[in-house]
């Protein structure tokens, strides 16, 4: 069970994290938002990019006290980047935290996610 994660960028309006992932993952986080650069008062995000190659199907879920499935990948493929989608606004509702996990069932595979810095940070520009 692994979730290792590089951070690519934490600039003054964007995260970029790379994820590897093996064995089996039960809500593990890959984005503290209040460890980020420029963190404040109730930081938020919305995802404005992700790219995949996973074995088996990963969530990426909004911390909340009820956790909210954001994005689930399968296979390979790509969502943003440049392509007109639209950001996937946190939607995590009650008891939100501004974190982002990820869980998976036994899967081997590499999740580039970025983020964009929308609230709660005292950088951005």
């Amino acid at each position: 069970m692994a979730v290792v994660l590089q951070t690519l960028v934490d600039s003054d309006f964007e995260h970029v994290v790379k994820i590897t992932t093996s064995g089996t993952t039960s809500a593990g986080s890959i984005a503290d938002a209040s460890e980020l650069a420029g963190a404040a008062t109730d930081p938020r995000m919305s995802i404005s990019g992700i790219e995949w190659s996973v074995a088996a199907t990963t969530q990426i879920i909004w911390d909340a006290t009820s956790n909210v499935v954001c994005f689930t990948c399968n296979g390979s493929g790509s969502y943003g980047f440049g392509d007109g989608a639209p950001s996937l606004a946190n939607n995590g509702g009650s008891g939100v935290t501004g974190d982002v996990l990820a869980t998976h069932g036994t899967s081997v595979g590499t999740i580039i996610v970025r983020f964009r810095k929308v609230s709660g940070f005292d950088n951005i520009t």
